[in-house]
């Protein structure tokens, strides 16, 4: 990444079929929060959840974002969506079995979309 970095928080440690909540922070190079985020795709962030051995695949919206369909004259219809996101972001997953593990988040600040990748073991 261009001097930005990204942090994952987990709130304990990972068992299959429970409910987990994924903490992400992305932070500028002198490690702040960054004051330019922007929504990128109409969300906050994104993140693709996949087991290394090909079994499982995610998308996955942060907490408290409401999935919106297109209106017929190209825009989004639903939610207004014009106050600017947070460098803080929470998704809501539940792993389906135990393994190995890789989270790509992306997070977008100013015209620059950063992405994180993440390994986790779930036991």
């Amino acid at each position: 990444m261009d001097g930005y970095t990204m942090r994952m928080e987990l709130a304990s440690v990972l068992h299959p079929r429970s409910g987990q909540m994924l903490r992400f922070t992305l932070l500028d190079p002198a490690g702040a929060k960054p004051t330019d985020m922007q929504l990128y795709m109409g969300m906050s962030a994104h993140a693709a959840v996949v087991k290394t051995d090909g079994k499982v695949f995610a998308h996955i919206h942060p907490a408290g974002t409401i999935p919106m369909a297109a209106n017929s004259g190209g825009g989004m219809a639903g939610m207004d969506m014009s106050a600017a996101p947070e460098s803080e972001v929470s998704f809501p997953f539940g792993f389906p079995s135990a393994g190995s593990y890789r989270i790509f988040v992306q997070m977008k600040h100013g015209s620059v979309i950063e992405t994180g990748a993440f390994d986790l073991l779930v036991r």
